[in-house]
């Protein structure tokens, strides 16, 4: 999985994604606010980056991308702006950085909820996880300046490749998981990004909200919780192998989390 740049003042590599922990979809934000509040060092210039592409994340997720300003950025950095531009030669460098970092962040947040070894409530583990990742406003107000800066002239060749490139790898996280499950023998493989979109793609078109440019709420509509169980179950009916079945015909009571 990916990794950030090691951040002296976290102690270790940020965001180091073993699934261990779980953030109720916050793990976004909560990265974002450790960076914030790192001592840092003069002479730690990751750190000090970090900072400072964390206080972006920040700046857009408190007053929106088209408000953001970089003389707020810098003192949400605790620096003078001349100074944020001494590690940043312009605005322009700045956002495409930040965007970069944020998706780092975004992917690694998406990849950490405690895995199961129940095919069942591992997918279901992982879809709530991205779902309550994707509805905070940190990540949403993010990809909305994402969406902004597309269609500025002037951010917008740079911006095109890091959303492409993020948006393959979070893909590839969903391949990853459904090969998985493939080669322990529980879900037939069919074609990737159908089996994608099965399970992810109407959470996405519901929790963000690309075009909207100013403070958002953090939750998608309806009771995604249910939606999310109802999806699973109904990939499962869709792609389960006979194993699968036998399995939860077998071990009904450890297998299943909702009626199919």
């Amino acid at each position: 999985m990916l990794a950030l740049q090691e951040d002296e003042s976290l102690g270790r590599t940020a965001m180091e994604s073993d699934g261990s922990t779980l953030a109720g979809g916050r793990a976004f934000d909560n990265q974002v606010q450790r960076y914030l509040k790192a001592a840092v060092r003069r002479h730690d210039l990751t750190a000090r980056r970090n900072r400072t592409l964390a206080s972006v994340l920040q700046e857009w997720t408190e007053v929106g991308f088209a408000k953001a300003q970089v003389a707020s950025i810098a003192n949400r950095a605790g620096m003078s702006t001349a100074s944020l531009y001494q590690q940043f030669q312009d605005k322009r460098i700045l956002f495409c950085e930040a965007l970069s970092f944020g998706h780092a962040i975004l992917l690694d947040a998406l990849a950490t909820y405690r895995k199961d070894p129940n095919p069942i409530r591992d997918l279901t583990a992982m879809l709530c996880n991205y779902v309550e990742t994707l509805s905070q406003p940190a990540p949403q107000q993010m990809l909305i300046a994402q969406s902004s800066m597309l269609l500025d002239p002037e951010f917008q060749a740079d911006v095109s490749a890091i959303a492409n490139e993020n948006h393959a790898k979070i893909k590839q996280i969903w391949y990853a998981k459904v090969q998985k499950w493939a080669d322990a023998g529980w879900v037939r493989l069919d074609q990737f990004e159908a089996q994608r979109c099965h399970l992810a793609s109407a959470f996405e078109i519901q929790a963000v909200p690309c075009f909207k440019l100013g403070p958002i709420a953090n939750a998608p509509d309806g009771n995604w919780p249910a939606d999310v169980q109802q999806v699973v179950c109904d990939f499962f009916k869709l792609y389960g192998t006979e194993k699968f079945k036998q399995q939860k015909v077998f071990s009904n009571s450890d297998f299943d989390i909702a009626a199919f």
